[in-house]
């Protein structure tokens, strides 16, 4: 996590940041420091800028927790609302002035699932939902089924809320990717609860979803192609959530029983993340790969097995890391002009 005061409509900014809110001069200050530029092509991500981080965000837990603990007599959605306060008062302080960079990752997440929750309970309030003993036995299932759907687009509005104040005020690269993310967890939640048979086709939509936010992703990369403002940050984490999406579902399909095609896919997916300089989409995908090799290759019940296909595949990432530069520029001779324009430098 790194970078943000500036606003995406904003013209790019060459000054890195390390993703809150930041003055100018503050923000000439972090460039003047040697120690804190990175290579372009080593994905900088900030998620902390000093040990005082740690101190600040597990005071921060203790505090919330005391709130959240003697509040528990009042009605929830109030609890709910003062814990959301809470963190926002520690953002002003922590985030916006002292642009502390695991704080701020802790802070939105808390105070968009703080309005998560607050959009389910206040649904648990409505007469005639939360209160299912007093109907009849037959539409006590219809009545439940109300509640779950009705709980769903409460806790959908609430992110939303939370996830667009939080981004207005702070700009944390971070907001974006976890409120999409957390609609997402929500939905797959409900899927579960519902049936079975809704799997497949929520699988489809997450891989959909899951590409669309990767295009929206590459568009904040080509705003950035230096990879210096906010906007790389917010790209990175919109990646990371893509690549969950999209590839977990792929590999469901795959897997077991098509270890080839795991395998070719896993390999696909190498090439695009050299393309566009980013390491999400294999990282997400690791561990069905060597299961895929594992199935294909292990034929005897060797306990060594595991070992040895780590080794190789370990020591083949970390070569492919020695070399990404070069391996990158072969994948972006492959690519048109255009597209290589807008690509990372």
């Amino acid at each position: 996590m790194t970078t943000p005061p500036v606003s995406p409509q904003a013209s790019a900014d060459p000054t890195p940041t390390l993703g809150v809110s930041a003055s100018p001069e503050a923000l000439q200050s972090d460039i003047s420091n040697p120690a804190q530029q990175t290579r372009v092509d080593d994905e900088p991500m900030r998620l902390i800028t000093s040990f005082n981080d740690v101190f600040v965000v597990v005071a921060s837990a203790l505090l919330t927790f005391g709130t959240v603990w003697l509040t528990r007599a009042l009605p929830p959605w109030v609890s709910a609302l003062l814990y959301a306060a809470v963190v926002w008062g520690l953002s002003e302080i922590f985030v916006r002035r002292r642009r502390m960079a695991l704080p701020a990752l802790c802070y939105s997440f808390g105070f968009i699932a703080a309005f998560a929750s607050i959009g389910f309970i206040s649904i648990q309030g409505v007469h005639g939902l939360s209160d299912t003993t007093q109907i009849p036995a037959e539409a006590h299932g219809l009545a439940l089924g109300a509640q779950i759907f009705f709980s769903l687009i409460a806790s959908y509005i609430g992110i939303g809320i939370g996830t667009v104040m939080y981004w207005r005020r702070f700009r944390v690269p971070v907001t974006i990717a976890m409120g999409i993310g957390g609609a997402v967890c929500l939905t797959w939640l409900f899927v579960v609860i519902v049936g079975e048979n809704l799997i497949g086709a929520m699988s489809v939509v997450s891989i959909v979803g899951g590409l669309a936010i990767f295009v929206w992703a590459l568009r904040w990369d080509a705003a950035d192609t230096q990879r210096t403002t906010f906007r790389s940050d917010v790209a990175f984490w919109l990646h990371l959530l893509a690549a969950c999406m999209v590839t977990h579902p792929i590999f469901w399909m795959l897997m077991p029983a098509h270890p080839v095609a795991a395998i070719a896919v896993f390999v696909l997916l190498t090439g695009i993340s050299l393309a566009i300089d980013r390491r999400a989409l294999m990282m997400s995908s690791l561990l069905y790969v060597i299961v895929a090799i594992l199935n294909l290759l292990v034929t005897s019940q060797d306990t060594h097995a595991l070992a040895v296909v780590a080794v190789a595949v370990g020591s083949t990432l970390l070569l492919l890391s020695a070399f990404w530069q070069p391996a990158r520029a072969r994948v972006l001779k492959q690519l048109p002009a255009s597209w290589r324009a807008r690509l990372p430098h």
